[in-house]
């Protein structure tokens, strides 16, 4: 009897334990921001290495740690990591530094945004005030919202049901409030058991996509055209929406393997959408500025995607640019380089951001004029394209890795420095050779002119003349590759050919304001 009237004593005290227990109600702990942060910028994994950054989608990816210190209460918390990136990669994110460990997390805040606050108060009431474009008086009406931002934005006032932006006056909704869940800063949260209060440094790592980077090199040609001083520029882009205040920032060059990851894209509400009844009193006025409101409407209510740029003309991108004593430390990653920025830097959202990489003079290279022609075909005059080339060593001013970007070239002609073009560079290790194609010149020139028929009957046999023309003041040394479909034979060619690429290729320097010609026949077969 004294064993059971225990036991039931005991369950009773459990009982009431978990009972009250329960009856605890899970506390929040916001952290506002980081005290510290790192950002780690990797490439867009499918653009190609020689391919520039789309300003207005960046695929590119960031690894983001960040510090905080928190202060955590006993019992079940909410611990609320406020200032995220928006494009976070939730399933990513990894939380060290709880003294109890996570329970489970959650990417749960819907930003705030003009179609966030008016699904938020779909059957609520909200204040209409609008203002007359002719007299500037304002009013004030009472209204409810009866549809969600995909549905029109239709009212209930005390004069039945409208559409608003309809009216042709300036039109702007008042709420009272914020809807309870929006936050004003993509949040992160997680859940957590503490046993007793405690005061923690917490460590946040994730991934988030909407980042990208590319190397800038400026290339400024010497007067004797074998010589060139070349600058390079680490380039980073944030399209994301939050900022990174005194980060301390790194890209990483190659293509660590990363599969495609659903990110927290449509937290934001998604777009308003307007729809109007057109009618006869509305006046051209009217129509111009129900127009603009709409447009800006719809600009505001979208949901921009966390790669997407905030301006769609590029030349409006802003980009910072750092002094140029600060550069980029180079440093090796496994088989991958790390390019750190010694000092933080803050990487701001919807911008670019430039650090000095190297500066390396009097860097040898050659300068080539070069084309491609098929075998068998005839073409009128047509440019050559002007390239650099150079080998990254040593002996010529370089050896280093040259991480993928865009190079531009200058030069000084009688006091003026000129654009003589841009290309794209490739990933070149130490020891590989580097070719950018920079333009097309219009003074060297090729045409190729088919001369007579060998074998009259079924012109099994072709004979062609390939000329390099040169009208400028300096002798051009010019490569031509010479390809072939698969019925053709190339041969008898009048000057020695060398092979590269799978395809004979002519080589020759043509004096300046001069001429110089192959002749090649082209058997094919089955004629």
């Amino acid at each position: 009897m004294m064993q059971r009237a225990l036991c039931a004593i005991l369950c009773v005290i459990w009982t009431v334990s978990a009972s009250a227990q329960s009856d605890i109600p899970r506390q929040i702990v916001t952290s506002d921001a980081p005290s510290s942060v790192s950002v780690t910028v990797y490439r867009n994994p499918d653009r190609k290495a020689d391919d520039g950054m789309d300003l207005n989608y960046l695929g590119g990816y960031a690894l983001i740690t960040e510090q905080r210190t928190v202060s955590l209460p006993a019992g079940e918390i909410d611990l609320r990591f406020e200032g995220v990136a928006g494009g976070i990669i939730p399933q990513s994110a990894i939380v060290t530094g709880l003294p109890d460990g996570v329970i489970e997390k959650n990417r749960d805040a819907a930003l705030l945004s003009p179609s966030a606050l008016l699904n938020g108060y779909l059957g609520r009431g909200v204040t209409i005030r609008r203002t007359s474009a002719a007299t500037g008086e304002t009013r004030e009406y009472e209204a409810q919202i009866r549809t969600d931002a995909s549905g029109g934005m239709v009212v209930q006032t005390g004069e039945g049901f409208e559409a608003l932006q309809c009216t042709g006056l300036n039109e702007t909704i008042v709420y009272p409030s914020i809807p309870q869940g929006l936050s004003a800063k993509p949040t992160l949260s997680v859940k957590s058991l503490v046993a007793t209060p405690a005061r923690a440094t917490v460590t946040l790592s994730y991934l988030a996509s909407g980042f990208d980077w590319q190397a800038n090199y400026v290339a400024e040609i010497a007067d004797d055209g074998r010589t060139m001083n070349l600058f390079a520029w680490v380039t980073l882009a944030n399209g994301d929406e939050t900022s990174f205040l005194d980060a301390q920032t790194q890209t990483v060059a190659g293509s660590p393997n990363k599969e495609d990851d659903d990110t927290a894209a449509g937290f934001a509400g998604g777009e308003i959408s307007l729809r109007c009844w057109p009618q006869d009193t509305t006046s051209d006025v009217a129509v111009q500025q129900f127009d603009r409101a709409r447009s800006e409407a719809r600009y505001m209510g979208k949901a921009m995607p966390a790669p997407m740029m905030a301006m769609a003309d590029e030349s409006d991108q802003m980009v910072m640019v750092t002094g140029s004593r600060m550069m980029a430390r180079q440093e090796d990653l496994g088989d991958l380089k790390l390019y750190r920025i010694p000092l933080p830097v803050t990487f701001a959202s919807q911008s670019q951001k430039q650090v000095a990489m190297f500066e390396k003079e009097a860097v040898s290279f050659e300068q080539v004029y070069q084309g491609e022609i098929w075998a068998g075909r005839a073409a009128g005059s047509r440019p050559l394209e002007t390239m650099l080339r150079f080998k990254n060593d040593e002996q010529n001013q370089l050896g280093l890795p040259l991480p993928a970007g865009n190079l531009v070239a200058f030069k000084t002609v009688q006091g003026a420095r000129l654009l003589l073009g841009e290309g794209n560079v490739g990933d070149k290790a130490i020891g590989e050779e580097a070719e950018i194609v920079i333009s097309e010149s219009p003074l060297v020139r090729y045409e190729v002119e088919q001369l007579d028929a060998e074998d009259i009957e079924n012109r099994s046999r072709l004979r062609f003349r390939l000329k390099i023309s040169n009208a400028s003041d300096l002798p051009a040394m010019v490569e031509i590759a010479i390809d072939a479909d698969d019925d053709e034979k190339l041969g008898k060619p009048s000057s020695r050919l060398s092979r590269k690429n799978g395809m004979a290729l002519w080589r020759v320097t043509v004096p300046a304001g001069s001429e110089k010609s192959l002749t090649y026949a082209v058997k094919r077969s089955g004629n």
